[in-house]
């Protein structure tokens, strides 16, 4: 994974994508600050205020351990992208089916 940007209006944003990315694949275990920090080559406290400001809008959560890992919250975007994926399925089918059934 390549390095969060350091400066500019979506230095902020990057890192926290890039934490997201990075811990989806870290369930239901997490990872460690310093593990984060190696993987993404950013500076620890990077982590920190990504984790913090992510924990704060409930997608990341501090575990007993002391290592960050996707709440709940977070995962169940993929669920919502994947309904709607299945919903835009079944209507092209229908309509699939209609110009099929007519002609």
């Amino acid at each position: 994974m390549s390095s969060a940007p350091d400066t500019g209006p979506n230095a902020l944003v990057a890192r926290c994508a890039q934490l997201l990315e990075l811990l989806c694949g870290a369930v239901p275990h997490g990872m460690s600050n310093k593990a984060i920090a190696d993987a993404l080559r950013v500076p620890p406290s990077y982590v920190t205020r990504a984790a913090a400001d992510l924990a704060a809008i409930g997608w990341v959560e501090k575990l007993p351990s002391g290592n960050f890992c996707v709440t709940t919250r977070f995962s169940r975007l993929s669920f919502r992208v994947l309904a709607s994926f299945e919903r835009e399925q079944q209507r092209l089918g229908d309509m699939q089916r209609n110009f099929t059934l007519n002609n």
